[in-house]
C-alpha cells in the first residue's frame, strides 16, 4: 500500500505538480489542540485527517490516522494532505517518512505563554488561507484576557497551587502557558524557582497556598481534591478554596480554551 502512495506522489512530482502546494487544501492534524484551532477558524472543510482525540473532527468523520504519539503513517499519506500539523510528542521517524514523500510538515511546539498562544494560531490562520478569521480570534481573546488582568490587578495577592497530576503530584511550572493563569490573576504560583514538575504533598503544605486549582486530567481530580481537604490547616481549605478545571481548557493551547480556563481562575481566586 504504501509503495503505491509513494508511487502516486513521485509520479506527480515528475509531472510538474508539487507535492507542496502553494495553496492548503487538505490539512492533517495530529494535536487535539491544531485541530480545535482549524475548527476555530473556520478552516474545517479542508481537514482530512485527524486524531482518535479529535473529538469534533471525529464526530463530523474526518478520517482517523492515530493519535498524536502512535500516527499511522500510510492513513495519512492515504489522504494526500498538502500539509500535516503536528506536535513535538509526533514520533521524529514518522514525520521524517512524511516529509520524505514530499508533504510538508510543520512543528507546533507547546507554547511557553499565552502570547504563543496567539502567534501559533496566527501563524495557523496564515499556512490554511484564514488570516483573518485567526486575527479576529486572537483580538478577542487578548480584549477579553486583558479585561481579566485589570480586575486581577485590583484584588490580593494570593498563594496558587495549580495541579495536573496524579502519584506522582505534578505541578504547573514556571515557564509554562499554564502559568499564565496565575500570573494573569495577580496570583503567585507556589512552585516558582522550581525546575521540575513533581513535588510532595508535604511540599505544598508548607508552602500553605490560598488557592488550590486540579486539572480533572485522567479522572482524578474529585479524588485528590478529597484528599487536599482532610488538611484543615492551609488556607486553601480554611476558605474553602480547592477547585475543579477542566482539563480540556486548561490543557489544551488554544485561545478560546486559555480564555476559558482564566476566566475559572479569575473567578476561583475572587471568590
Amino acid at each position: 500500500m504504501i509503495k503505491k502512495i509513494l508511487f502516486g506522489i513521485l509520479l506527480m512530482a515528475f509531472t510538474g505538480i508539487q507535492a507542496i502546494a502553494q495553496k492548503v487544501e487538505r490539512v492533517v492534524s495530529l494535536t487535539p489542540s491544531i485541530t480545535e484551532n482549524i475548527y476555530m477558524i473556520g478552516a474545517q472543510n479542508k481537514l482530512v485527517g485527524c486524531t482518535s482525540y479529535c473529538t469534533e473532527a471525529v464526530k463530523d468523520g474526518v478520517q482517523q490516522v492515530g493519535s498524536t504519539v502512535e500516527v499511522n503513517v500510510e492513513k495519512v499519506l492515504a489522504q494526500q494532505p498538502d500539509l500535516v500539523l503536528a506536535m513535538e510528542l509526533t514520533k521524529p521517524q514518522d514525520i521524517a517518512t512524511i516529509r520524505k514523500l514530499g508533504i510538508k510538515v510543520e512543528i507546533i511546539r507547546t507554547p511557553k505563554n499565552f502570547d504563543e498562544i496567539c502567534t501559533q494560531t496566527l501563524a495557523l490562520g496564515k499556512l490554511v488561507g484564514h488570516s483573518a478569521e485567526a486575527e479576529q480570534v486572537v483580538q478577542s481573546a487578548k480584549t477579553t484576557v486583558e479585561a481579566i488582568r485589570r480586575k486581577a490587578n485590583k484584588l490580593d495577592r494570593s498563594k496558587i497551587f495549580f495541579q495536573i497530576g496524579a502519584k506522582p503530584i505534578f505541578t504547573v511550572l514556571e515557564n509554562t502557558f499554564m502559568n499564565d493563569f496565575i500570573t494573569l490573576c495577580n496570583g503567585e504560583n507556589i512552585a516558582e524557582g522550581m525546575t521540575k514538575g513533581t513535588i510532595t504533598r508535604e511540599s505544598v503544605l508548607l508552602k500553605n497556598p490560598d488557592v488550590i486549582v486540579i486539572a480533572e486530567m485522567g479522572g482524578f481530580g474529585k479524588d485528590e481534591q478529597k484528599v487536599w481537604y482532610t488538611y484543615e490547616s492551609i488556607s486553601a481549605v480554611k476558605n474553602n478554596k480547592v477547585f475543579l478545571i477542566s482539563s480540556e481548557t486548561s490543557c489544551s493551547p488554544t485561545p478560546a480554551n486559555f480564555v476559558s480556563a482564566l476566566q475559572d481562575v479569575y473567578q476561583f481566586v475572587s471568590e
